[in-house]
């Protein structure tokens, strides 16, 4: 089981980032090059992705479909995950459940850069 919670704040930001209208989707994932062991907390992406593949967790926001589609679950199964923005912070993913690394978030402005 995932639970997929993200916040007003986090859903504004990303729809002015990613320019987004009502109706658009955001899939969250895994870095691809996370493998061993896996880290859950500084390598989280996300993309534009307005055809979701077998959806496993989904919160929606203001409209737009926030997901995490089939071929990401083995990451995130088991857990519960808090996507959140601040000012000082940037978006930030916290994460609780099943793993030693819960709790671990990244500021994405500076991970992109």
């Amino acid at each position: 089981m995932i639970k997929l919670t993200v916040t007003p704040a986090a859903a504004d930001w990303l729809k002015e980032t990613l320019k987004l209208v009502v109706g658009n989707g955001v899939k969250f994932y895994p870095d691809p090059d996370n493998h061993h062991p896996v880290i859950h907390g500084p390598h989280q992406l996300y993309a534009i992705d307005n055809h979701p593949d077998r959806v496993v967790a989904k919160d929606e926001v203001s409209g737009i479909n926030f997901h995490i589609n089939f071929e990401d679950e083995w990451f995130f199964i088991g857990r519960e995950i808090t996507v959140d923005y601040q000012a000082t912070d940037g978006l930030t993913f916290t994460f609780s459940g099943n793993d030693a690394n819960a709790g671990a978030t990244i500021n994405y402005e500076k991970f992109l850069i």
